[in-house]
């Protein structure tokens, strides 16, 4: 077995909510979750480019988030909740926001990095653990769903567990006299309510959730997703989701896992493109003096990723993961095209861009209009992140991998 290593932290992104606890459809909970990953990746999607990193995402590595952390919070978030047994409405949601609070203390004082609410301690944080692992709990079969299928919302999970009432057996476990939201779980540690807390993984932990994870199928299909065949190896991630270790192990995904890494190079390029043809437009149309800061890391970008980018076949992509909006499926193939060219120029490609971004109304920046204008005083060459590939969230599945396998 390699040796464990420790990934980087990523931090989420602070918005104070300014209501409580919402009800909301589930279109609006994708629009919130596609943003959510979109800022938390530290990057604007003024294209469409993130519909392939979460279809991708989704079906090699489901209820995965650009936001979680460690894997033991998974266990962290229903023991909470069973602690608030007894406790609905607004007064559970303040005890929680409270114990959410005091276990980010505990944890930060213990040493730990990657804590959720860490970094704001003694505030609260605003994308707490209930919120960021809600989703997973439900896709891993840790929160039981609705009969109708649907996920039980954090306000039914409280209401569920008082009306099973606060008896507790020997293991701190809550007695319930019909199916609670929550499985059967691990017990809790010693030190689960005061002193000294880890992120450290427990064999028990561990195995549960490897039993859990393993299970895991791709798309709601038949086949073991790639998340549960890694899963399943018991050791720590692969060097990098294009390691030989994957392809060997994807199984009857080993050919949609080749496309999406040539989509995430094609997007690479893409995205490349996008600067390119800001920072010229800012320059030409805007007479700003600006740098060449972009349109020199395109040439870079293209010379690393163009080889591979070129050879995605998009309507094999769309059998992977479903049909891609018009103009996102347009900016792909004229992309393509424009590499395989091997032109310099990226000016052919503005058409098709614009088009794409003007789904952002009056927020798209390459609008030849007032609006585009204004839009653009408030970017900066300088100050933008420069464009890579798409990841799929492999970051935080290599961490929950190592997570497992380091259990003790």
């Amino acid at each position: 077995m390699r040796q464990l290593r420790s990934t980087g932290a990523r931090n989420a992104l602070q918005v104070e909510p300014a209501l409580g606890w919402t009800f909301l459809s589930r279109e609006a909970l994708s629009r919130a979750k596609a943003q959510m990953d979109e800022e938390s990746m530290g990057v604007r999607d003024e294209i469409g480019f993130l519909t392939i990193h979460q279809r991708y995402a989704d079906r090699f590595f489901p209820g995965t988030s650009v936001l979680h952390t460690r894997a033991r919070y998974i266990l962290f978030v229903p023991w909470l909740f069973e602690d608030l047994a007894g406790l609905t409405g607004p007064a559970a949601m303040r005890a929680m926001r409270e114990r959410e609070r005091e276990l980010a203390g505990r944890l930060k004082d213990a040493g730990e990095s990657q804590v959720i609410g860490g970094r704001v301690f003694p505030q609260p944080s605003s994308q707490p653990p209930s919120t960021v692992y809600w989703n997973a709990l439900a896709v891993w079969g840790i929160l039981r769903r609705r009969l109708d299928g649907r996920t039980i919302s954090r306000a039914q999970a409280h209401r569920l567990l008082k009306s099973a009432g606060t008896a507790m057996d020997d293991d701190g476990q809550p007695l319930v006299s019909f199916d609670p939201p929550f499985v059967p779980l691990p017990k809790r540690p010693e030190n689960w309510r005061s002193g000294h807390i880890s992120l450290q993984l427990t064999t028990e932990e561990a195995t549960f959730l490897r039993e859990r994870l393993g299970q895991l199928r791709s798309n709601g299909g038949h086949e073991a997703s790639l998340l549960a065949r890694l899963v399943r190896t018991e050791t720590v991630a692969p060097d990098g989701m294009w390691a030989t270790e994957t392809r060997e192990i994807a199984g009857p995904d080993k050919s949609a896992l080749a496309r999406a890494h040539q989509a995430a190079h094609l997007a690479g390029v893409g995205r490349a493109v996008y600067d390119a043809l800001l920072e010229r437009i800012v320059e030409t149309d805007d007479k700003r003096e600006t740098s060449t800061r972009h349109r020199d890391h395109l040439t870079a970008v293209v010379e690393d990723h163009g080889s591979l980018a070129v050879k995605l076949d998009v309507g094999a992509l769309e059998a992977d993961i479903g049909a891609l909006p018009t103009k996102l499926r347009a900016v792909l193939t004229t992309t393509k095209d424009w590499v395989a060219s091997k032109s310099q120029n990226p000016a052919p490609l503005f058409d098709v861009y614009a088009a794409a971004e003007a789904r952002k109304g009056p927020r798209a920046r390459l609008a030849v209009t007032p609006h585009g204008r204004a839009r653009r005083l408030e970017w900066s060459s300088d100050e933008h992140g420069l464009a890579g590939p798409l990841h799929y969230r492999w970051e935080q599945v290599s961490m929950l991998l190592n997570d497992l396998a380091g259990a003790q």
